[in-house]
């Protein structure tokens, strides 16, 4: 068996890529052999934040790679599509007409990442892509994405996809509970359904439990300019006084409570090295109910992952089950569970945590235990290929156009 996955947006060094050297790591720990092939029409500021062996290719290479995926390959994972803006005219064409439609071996699979409806429109030939799939993996099956491709594509199968995660690969980060430092770090890209802001909004509950905040990975952005300013349309008057962005010019930097200190995109073993120094890491990965489908992600992973306690969206919890059927909610010893209407409550759960430390000890693993039974990679991607290796080649004729190349 051997599988070839294609980043048909690059290199973008976030959750997409993670996905794939994640899924490429589960197949060569089974003896099987797995090739990531990312397109280099557009160069991705964070390309070279993770330990990769990606192959890039050209666009005047792309003939070669379709030669070689019909082949070499017995599956194909199409895991992420090229944008509408962004990318060269050229290249969307070559993807879409050579590199999707004239691979005709192998079984074609996509794994639709994007969480967000406007996410998934802004893909190039979405659609027409997606007929030319012989399945398609996508994290929940009451998805609005799940609800449309059944419109536009009734004859492609549409399967259950996981988030899986090698959750040893970092317990070497661990630190004795009772050196970790009162500090919950939010850790991740800006993103808006991570909603980053709370670390800000709840900064003066941080304050009076003696809890530092600090977010790592962010960079300014238009979407986010609201972390750093009242008010995004008045920047010469409105930044804000409780937070602090680190700058290359600053040394010896003591992290103060009256602040949330924000850190720029970082080196992911780096920023590992530094999560796992605090005794709570955020992401408050949220969404609409209908769209998690029981999955995690990464950043939520590799804060469990390094030992700190993890610290979640109360509505992600509300609307997630564990293997069991059981609601993360109801589930005693997981997370701390943020509810943005009462941050107060959060930052009363952090301060009780901090004071001790056995408890501390007890909760981290209760966390690892329980993320490991639900997202680890043994889980996740053996079920993936399973599924996979069942699905039937269809025959389907090149779509030049689909009537609708949006979600509504």
């Amino acid at each position: 068996m051997k599988a070839a996955i294609i980043l048909g947006r690059g290199i973008e060094g976030c959750g997409v890529t993670r996905y794939a050297l994640e899924e490429q790591k589960w197949y060569h720990n089974n003896d099987m052999e797995c090739d990531i092939y990312a397109a280099s029409d557009k160069k991705w500021g964070r390309k070279d934040s993770q330990v990769h062996n990606i192959i890039e290719f050209a666009n005047n290479e792309i003939d070669d790679l379709v030669i070689k995926l019909n082949d070499e390959y017995d599956i194909v994972y199409y895991q992420s599509l090229p944008a509408k803006k962004g990318y060269s005219e050229e290249y969307q064409n070559a993807f879409y007409d050579k590199l999707v439609c004239e691979v005709v071996k192998p079984i074609k699979l996509s794994h639709q990442n994007d969480h967000k409806v406007q996410s998934v429109s802004r893909n190039f030939m979405v659609w027409e892509t997606m007929a030319q799939m012989d399945a398609c993996f996508t994290h929940s099956l009451n998805s609005p994405f799940a609800k449309k491709m059944r419109e536009n594509n009734p004859g492609v199968p549409i399967l259950k996809m996981g988030l899986g995660f090698d959750f040893d690969s970092l317990r070497q980060y661990w630190k004795p509970c009772e050196e970790q430092k009162r500090r919950i770090s939010y850790f991740g890209r800006f993103a808006g359904f991570k909603d980053p802001q709370r670390i800000i909004t709840m900064q003066p509950h941080l304050e009076n439990v003696n809890i530092i905040g600090e977010m790592r990975g962010i960079e300014r952005s238009i979407g986010s300019l609201e972390l750093f300013y009242e008010d995004r349309n008045d920047r010469d008057n409105t930044y804000r006084t409780n937070i602090h962005e680190i700058k290359k010019s600053d040394t010896d930097i003591i992290q103060t409570v009256d602040k949330v200190w924000i850190y720029g995109p970082y080196n992911r073993i780096e920023g590992i090295e530094e999560l796992s120094t605090s005794m709570f890491g955020a992401d408050f990965y949220n969404l609409d109910a209908t769209a998690y489908g029981d999955n995690m992600e990464f950043a939520m992973c590799e804060i469990i992952s390094c030992g700190s306690i993890p610290v979640f969206d109360k509505h992600w919890a509300d609307n997630c089950n564990h293997l069991n059927g059981t609601l993360f909610a109801d589930i005693k010893d997981f997370a701390v569970y943020s509810d943005r209407n009462n941050l107060e409550d959060t930052a009363k759960q952090l301060n009780e945590l901090a004071n001790d430390n056995e408890a501390r000890i007890k909760r981290r693993e209760s966390c690892f235990e329980i993320a490991k039974s639900h997202a680890d990679n043994s889980v996740v991607y053996k079920a993936m290929h399973e599924k996979a290796i069942t699905v039937e080649k269809r025959t389907v004729n090149k779509v030049e156009r689909m009537e609708t190349n949006s979600l509504f």
